[in-house]
């Protein structure tokens, strides 16, 4: 049997998710939502909005009898920190609880990445005392959190990422590759599309790719998921230092799509935009067809939207370190 502070903790976490998505609310409405008795939802509402994370709102005009108090959550009670490590470019936002922009910041290159990892949550963390949490998104290699051997970055090999990034900002803090991001950012941006997914990224550090299971991205037992250029394709690592310099382009994504064809069976395949990949997209739907059984062709979609879908899932994993976005992972 749950002690006192356990069902007072699971009464909160049941009031809040009602309130993150019924909007404005009412006790009553938040006692048929919850199946909480009224006492209990009136003394949890009560806490929450003297605890800053509900707030009273005027409600609606009445053709008569008292209107009901209506309360809802009030999205500047946490703020996140999102960031982004891309070409040695750091650059970052803070959001708050709906996803608002309440800042965005790219930082100039006179540190070292390192520096201006710290130097960035420093700032942050002293401007907003109501920081929840923090994420970042890179483009290297990354083993929970650590970042591997890269051309781009030799200074944070053997680093923890999250670590660093934790300790200066004060807050949970979480560091992962870029594309396992955008493959999140682009099942949630799809109203929560959960069927097997790959996307497929150029970057300045190559060619990368995620799938993504039931709306997560699949990283591999090391991470090493999704790393392209070991693929046994004539010339794929030279690939990396001349960005394809003399490759049959249409080929090239056929064989990674037809490899993943084979081994996952995805759905859907994304291809993140890229000049490269001008005009070539339907003769790769061709070739795809040429070469895979019929049941076995994924539906190839071509989309402009990497930045976008980075950053709702730069955002979800940002979200996910405040303690609201734990005790919705632990309790949900």
């Amino acid at each position: 049997m749950a002690d006192a502070t356990g069902l007072r903790r699971i009464n909160i976490e049941l009031v809040r998710r009602a309130v993150r998505w019924g909007g404005e609310m009412s006790k009553n409405d938040l006692v048929r939502a919850t199946g909480l008795s009224f006492p209990t939802v009136s003394r949890t509402v009560d806490e929450l909005v003297q605890h800053g994370e509900l707030r009273e709102i005027e409600p609606a005009a009445s053709t008569g009898g008292r209107c009901a108090k209506r309360y809802m959550r009030d999205p500047r009670f946490r703020v996140m920190l999102c960031a982004r490590l891309e070409g040695r470019q750091l650059s970052y936002e803070v959001r708050d609880l709906a996803g608002e922009v309440l800042e965005q910041t790219v930082l100039p290159q006179e540190d070292t990445v390192l520096q201006a990892l710290d130097r960035m949550a420093a700032q942050v963390r002293e401007t907003y005392s109501h920081l929840g949490g923090a994420a970042l998104g890179v483009d290297c290699p990354l083993q929970g959190g650590v970042a591997g051997e890269c051309e781009c970055y030799p200074e944070l090999a053997g680093v923890s990422l999250s670590e660093r990034l934790s300790r200066a900002a004060g807050v949970s803090a979480t560091a992962v590759r870029d594309v396992h991001l955008a493959s999140t950012g682009y099942c949630v941006r799809e109203n929560g599309w959960d069927g097997v997914t790959v996307c497929i990224y150029l970057g300045s550090s190559g060619m990368r790719a995620s799938t993504s299971v039931g709306g997560k991205a699949f990283e591999g037992a090391s991470a090493f998921a999704g790393e392209l250029h070991y693929l046994p394709i004539k010339n794929n690592l030279e690939y990396v230092r001349t960005n394809f310099q003399g490759a049959d382009m249409t080929a090239y994504y056929m064989q990674i799509i037809r490899a993943y064809a084979a081994l996952v069976n995805p759905a859907r395949v994304i291809l993140y935009d890229n000049p490269l990949l001008s005009g070539k997209v339907e003769r790769i739907r061709r070739a795809c067809a040429q070469t895979l059984p019929e049941r076995a062709v994924p539906e190839i979609i071509l989309s402009q939207e990497f930045a976008q879908d980075y950053s709702a899932g730069l955002f979800r994993l940002a979200y996910e370190q405040t303690e609201e976005g734990l005790h919705e992972l632990l309790y949900f």
